[in-house]
């Protein structure tokens, strides 16, 4: 599977779609998925691309750690810990 090169043409462009979609353009990043589930299964397309999306959620923040609204934030944490909660209890 992972060797296939019917794999890498499916995955490369999904990455860089999914890249693109991180960088601005959002609509994008919804055709990655479904072209890497032509390849394999949905839930291994969803674990390739997990690390893929870590990674580049690493890079902004490290590229922002001094350019952020401390408010915003205070706002948004509390809803996002209750979502990741009930994310945990729903899967």
């Amino acid at each position: 599977m992972l060797l296939d090169p019917a794999f890498f043409a499916a995955m490369v462009p999904a990455v860089i779609l999914m890249g693109l979609s991180k960088g601005g353009f959002s609509g994008l990043g919804l055709l990655s998925l479904p072209l890497m589930a032509q390849v394999v299964s949905p839930v291994t397309a969803a674990a390739i691309m997990l690390p893929v999306l870590m990674a580049q959620d690493v890079v902004t923040v490290w590229s922002y750690r001094r350019d952020f609204d401390r408010r915003t934030l205070a706002t948004l944490l509390p809803g996002a810990a209750l979502g990741i909660f009930a994310g945990y209890l729903l899967a």
